[in-house]
């Protein structure tokens, strides 16, 4: 399970090991972040699906050379209309992989669904992937 922080409503911080088994917690985690930031269900279903993506990305990719799994921070924010929502890992960071599993579509999944994406190597180590969701707030 996550590491869970206390923050205020409009801010996520939760740690994750990096294993698959996790990763349907994740997506309920920032579903209930979303629901309660007032993102509509369609919105909700992106932002799960994109960090889906992000965070599955993470196990497969970041932990790979046979190291030991790190761990994943997903840290949400609300700023005015939008929600930020950012999937950090501690692993290798980029790095092409000619044994790479998968179609390698998650980071164009993720660049349609949200509305805007940001790919970066951690300072330390790692991959960010920093994603923007417009939150169409009913009226």
């Amino acid at each position: 399970m996550s590491d869970d922080v206390s923050l205020p409503a409009n801010e996520l911080v939760e740690r994750w090991p990096a294993d698959p088994q996790v990763l349907s917690g994740i997506r309920h985690a920032v579903s209930q972040f979303a629901r309660a930031a007032g993102a509509d269900e369609r919105t909700i279903d992106d932002i799960a699906l994109a960090v889906s993506e992000a965070a599955t990305n993470s196990v497969i990719h970041a932990f790979n050379d046979h190291r030991p799994r790190g761990s994943i921070t997903i840290t949400g924010t609300v700023e005015d209309a939008d929600l930020w929502l950012e999937v950090a890992d501690d692993g290798t960071g980029l790095r092409p992989r000619s044994d790479s599993p998968g179609l390698g579509l998650g980071l164009a999944i993720i660049a349609r669904v949200a509305a805007e994406l940001r790919i970066t190597e951690a300072p330390q180590r790692g991959t960010r992937v920093r994603m923007r969701f417009a939150l169409a707030f009913a009226p």
